[in-house]
């Protein structure tokens, strides 16, 4: 059955672990919302430290693994997902930045909203764009697979579905309406 049968996993990421870096992300992106675990003042640089490393781990394996088909590409894969993973952590402080940008623009566009707090850990508008704004630097660096799975995973959790090539400005927010459909 072609097209739906895959026996040797030489060119597809994991799924399971696409999911654990998309958690992982959000620890990142969101530090001391995401884990169950209190960290203090004093222990984020090593909680970073230790969360940055975990990422990077991984996604360097899987870029490898998604890169291996790519026939036109020189040098190894391993060595280009190393140089990916690289530029995906200098884009973070400014997909931090818009996230902030983006929360102050929950805060503002909802009132029943009663602090920036309730927007990180409620809002799946929040959850679906913090993804879909780090799938987004894979994206840009021509990353086949994961910046698509990224996104799926969100849409999965918050039934948001933002393509991770969509080029999003700052200040966005997302409320997906509950109301009765009229014919």
């Amino acid at each position: 059955m072609g097209g739906i049968n895959h026996f040797d996993r030489a060119n597809l990421p994991s799924k399971q672990s696409i999911a654990l870096l998309c958690e992982d992300i959000l620890h990142l992106l969101f530090p001391g919302f995401f884990s169950e675990e209190a960290i203090s003042t004093e222990e984020l640089p090593d909680a970073a430290k230790e969360i940055i490393i975990k990422i990077a781990r991984r996604m360097e394996r899987e870029i490898a693994v998604s890169l291996r088909n790519d026939t036109t590409e020189h040098g190894t894969h391993k060595e280009k997902a190393v140089t990916i993973t690289e530029c995906f952590f200098q884009g973070i402080p400014d997909v931090r930045a818009l996230l902030k940008t983006d929360v102050e623009a929950a805060y503002a566009g909802d009132p029943a909203a009663r602090s920036l707090e309730e927007i990180v850990l409620a809002y799946p508008g929040l959850e679906a764009i913090a993804i879909q704004r780090s799938a987004h630097l894979l994206y840009g660096q021509e990353v086949p697979l994961i910046p698509r799975m990224m996104t799926e995973w969100a849409h999965s959790r918050t039934g948001i579905d933002i393509h991770p090539g969509a080029r999003i400005g700052s200040h966005f927010f997302y409320r997906p309406w509950h109301g009765r459909r009229h014919r």
